[in-house]
């Protein structure tokens, strides 16, 4: 199939169509700066502890993205959820956007680190990190998840939370949703979004049906596992422009291709590769 484009899932705040901006590939993609989770049911208190809200200003506006927290003090979330950005808000703990939440540590962040070879063209190496400089304490709702170091295959069960509307036309959501999905394989994902769209870092999931991401997802993890065993396998990038509420796939940076690099800056002193 062709003509399709992918576009990214991040939320801009206070705005409307501005931040859906579109670049052409196969199927079109787009990125998710306000992307959402489709199908999805609202989690449980302390069900995605290193579920983080990443509030972000740039030239351009605030925007809205979903990251990890892989460690006390990084915050892995999208390229393009740092991509030029001055200053970030983050909100640990709470499933809630703007409820009252006693779970809640609302942390500032002033220094982002994107992939020295991504590309916002095409959303290649689609990945970046957050530093925390707040010392904060970490309990039941607040807790690291770990990195998957091996590339997952097709066919897998794989797990997809974030703030992200519902549906094509709705913002940002006040709860967090999952969804369960599975991934298929890359040679799969470039039969629908072309050849040249689909690179080696990227990963793709689908639900039996429309579920999947939406606007307001962008860097949301992606798990296979839950609870202690979970693993971090994926970072919410774009999905298809056609739309949220089809049955295309949805787009995410493979977290084990860029383990070296995420350790190279998370935990420089570590010697050991993966």
């Amino acid at each position: 199939m062709t003509g399709i484009v992918i576009k990214s899932k991040v939320a801009k705040l206070m705005t409307d169509e501005s931040a859906n901006r579109t670049d052409v590939s196969a199927v079109p993609i787009k990125k998710h700066f306000n992307v959402g989770i489709v199908g999805g049911d609202v989690a449980q208190d302390g069900q995605f502890p290193w579920q983080v809200a990443v509030y972000f200003d740039t030239s351009e506006g605030s925007f809205f993205c979903g990251g990890a927290l892989i460690d006390t003090r990084w915050v892995l979330t999208a390229g393009h959820c740092t991509y030029h950005a001055t200053a970030f808000t983050l909100h640990l703990g709470a499933n809630s956007l703007v409820d009252a939440d006693p779970n809640r540590v609302t942390l500032g962040a002033s220094h982002a680190v994107v992939h020295p070879d991504y590309k916002p063209s095409d959303l290649e190496n689609d990945i970046g990190l957050i530093r925390i400089d707040t010392v904060y304490e970490t309990n039941d709702h607040i807790k690291v998840i770990s990195l998957d170091t091996s590339d997952i295959g097709g066919a897998e069960p794989v797990t997809v939370s974030g703030w992200g509307a519902s549906g094509d036309w709705d913002g940002v959501v006040n709860d967090l949703n999952f969804v369960g999905l599975k991934t298929i394989t890359n040679d799969e994902c470039k039969a629908i979004y072309g050849e040249q769209t689909i690179t080696d870092g990227m990963l793709c999931a689908v639900g039996e049906t429309i579920e999947g991401t939406c606007n307001g997802d962008s860097g949301s993890p992606l798990i296979t596992g839950s609870g202690d065993k979970a693993l971090h396998v994926g970072v919410v990038s774009w999905a298809s422009a056609h739309g949220c509420e089809t049955n295309h796939p949805s787009g995410y940076t493979r977290t084990a291709k860029y383990y070296d690099w995420i350790k190279s800056v998370v935990w420089p002193n570590q010697t050991s590769t993966v």
